[in-house]
């Protein structure tokens, strides 16, 4: 059987959807994958037995809302047994859904989870695709080899990794709140790291004034090498968070606005910790405590 899903979904999206495609492919499905080109390294590396197709942000696959769909995307389209297609929302005036009718497909049609709900999407996910109940596999994987030079000085030193970002800043714990756990872990003998994204390079400068030297400009590879070199880690709801709970962390993600119960990221041995309407310090205290740190008020 071959199964084309087309999905535009972000980082964090993908790793939600992926322990259930893993779980299709190894029932001996053919799961032909396309999605952004900027993830096609993190889908190669938690999905191997997965075939990354045409991106889903790439020309040819933009003739499908076109007025004429592109020869090779119409003949690979009608090969399928089955499509998924996560693009309700391109969906709108009904084209799209006549589109696939012309070219002969049976599509199942789906909208990226963006809303609150009773159901975690992760579970969402799978029930699109027909799975239910235990028996979707985990995806955890190591990532390949990459150039990057780590930053870790001490062998033998506990590490910890810090990710303080989202991409939306009302997703984001105070960052004093991450360098009071930083410097707590330091002072009990470990060793920290602090990663940036593109969003939050901006908050470099208050990390530099107290000692540390964040990383930034990773490659998706090189962070998830970062992550796997680290096996502690503590981050926002953010779809890096999702990266290090594929990749079999352990740790906390902080979240604020958004539900842990809908969206906390798979695999792993990542903890859930709210701070919406709580202080700094309660928060502070309750992640050393789960990471096993002493808190010492700064």
């Amino acid at each position: 059987m071959r199964v084309i899903v087309l999905f535009p979904g972000a980082l964090g999206d993908l790793c939600l959807l992926a322990p259930a495609l893993a779980t299709i492919a190894a029932r001996g499905v053919r799961v032909e994958l396309s999605i952004q080109r900027s993830l096609a390294p993190v889908a190669s590396m938690l999905l191997p037995s997965v075939v990354l197709a045409p991106p889903i942000d790439g020309a040819v696959m933009a003739t499908l809302f076109a007025d004429e769909v592109d020869p090779s995307l119409r003949q690979w389209l009608r090969g399928a047994d089955r499509l998924y297609a996560w693009l309700a929302r391109g969906n709108a005036d009904g084209r799209l859904s006549v589109r696939f009718g012309e070219l002969g497909v049976a599509a199942d049609l789906y909208a990226v989870p963006r809303t609150d709900g009773e159901r975690h999407v992760g579970e969402e996910y799978a029930a699109a695709l027909g799975l239910a109940g235990p028996g979707i596999l985990p995806c955890a994987a190591p990532p390949p080899a990459v150039t990057t030079a780590l930053p870790w000085r001490r062998a033998g030193a506990a590490r910890l990794l810090v990710h303080p970002g989202a991409g939306a800043r009302a997703k984001r714990w105070a960052a004093h709140g991450f360098r009071w756990v930083a410097d707590a872990w330091k002072e009990a003998g470990g060793e920290a790291a602090v990663l940036l994204g593109p969003a939050e390079e901006e908050d470099a400068g208050p990390w530099k004034a107290d000692g540390y030297e964040p990383l930034t400009g990773l490659s998706i590879l090189d962070a998830a090498r970062l992550i796997t070199s680290a096996p502690v880690w503590i981050g926002n709801d953010s779809g890096v968070s999702h990266l290090a709970g594929a990749l079999g962390s352990r740790g906390v993600v902080l979240f604020g606005p958004t539900r842990p119960q809908r969206w906390s990221p798979l695999g792993g041995g990542l903890t859930m910790v709210e701070f919406h309407g709580r202080s700094t310090d309660a928060v502070t205290r309750e992640v050393l405590a789960i990471l096993g740190v002493p808190f010492t008020a700064p």
